[in-house]
């Protein structure tokens, strides 16, 4: 595991860096990752062109010796002198070959402590973006105002939880806002809502199965709004969001009826 002081550092980073910063970072990390992956691979290859030439190197000589032998075979000091050279030339290049594939297992040895070092920084990226997604609840099908700002939308979210029963103010919000749908079906967008303590989020989970009987005009909307598909989750990080997403499509490919798992995901 990282050392406290470092994963502190980092708790503090994700507190100060804007999140393009912290995404950046993500991607570098991964980019460097598939970098380090793929160099064991390039290595194999290298030591197999090396053998395979030593092969076709070796196999040259011996041709070349061997009609120089058959043209004159009756001068056995030149037949000598050639089966010395062929000799010769072996052992180089055997030493040669030796030092080469000594110095690549060291080089695959620095290459694997390396992608030990960069899946630990993964880790611990991963660590400090789950702590942070704590502090967030994602809400689907909550009715969208037009041209409606972080600040209306923080508002309208505390209207809902205080409707549901929940004991939160506008002070417990740090923002609120929309993001992108990834279905286009008119829906309105999802809300993710930051929360800068942890008791007022868990009050909202507790009561959030109320969240669909809740009257819109009691928080704002219009009279014809609907809330009953209305839905609040945890926000999951983007790797457990995958994680559910392939989940889901293992179920359905394999027509299981529930999906479930040990802890959160």
């Amino acid at each position: 595991e990282l050392p406290l002081l470092s994963v502190f550092l980092l708790l503090i980073l994700t507190e100060i860096m804007p999140k393009e910063s912290v995404t950046s970072l993500k991607q570098q990390n991964q980019d460097l990752k598939d970098k380090v992956d793929a160099l064991p691979k390039e290595i194999t290859q290298l030591k197999e062109k090396v053998r395979v030439d030593s092969a076709i190197t070796f196999g040259a000589e011996a041709a070349a010796t061997s009609g120089n032998s058959i043209n004159n075979a009756s001068n056995d000091e030149t037949v000598s002198r050639s089966l010395q050279y062929l000799s010769d030339e072996y052992d180089d290049l055997s030493a040669s070959n030796s030092g080469v594939v000594d110095q690549l297992k060291a080089l695959s040895r620095r290459l694997n402590k390396l992608s030990a070092e960069v899946t630990r920084v993964g880790n611990a990226i991963d660590e400090v973006e789950e702590y942070s997604y704590q502090f967030n609840v994602k809400i689907i099908g909550l009715p969208e105002k037009s041209s409606e700002t972080a600040a209306e939308t923080s508002a309208l979210c505390v209207k809902l939880f205080q409707e549901m029963g929940a004991e939160v103010f506008l002070s417990d919000i740090d923002i609120a806002h929309r993001v992108p749908s990834r279905q286009q079906n008119g829906a309105p967008k999802p809300v993710i809502c930051k929360f800068v303590r942890r008791l007022a989020k868990a009050s909202v989970m507790e009561t959030r199965q109320s969240a669909f009987q809740v009257n819109p005009s009691n928080i704002g909307l219009s009279a014809d709004s609907v809330l009953d598909r209305v839905r609040i989750f945890d926000h999951l990080t983007p790797k457990k969001q995958h994680l559910l997403f392939e989940a889901k499509r293992f179920k359905e490919q394999n027509q299981y009826r529930f999906c479930d798992f040990q802890s959160d995901i």
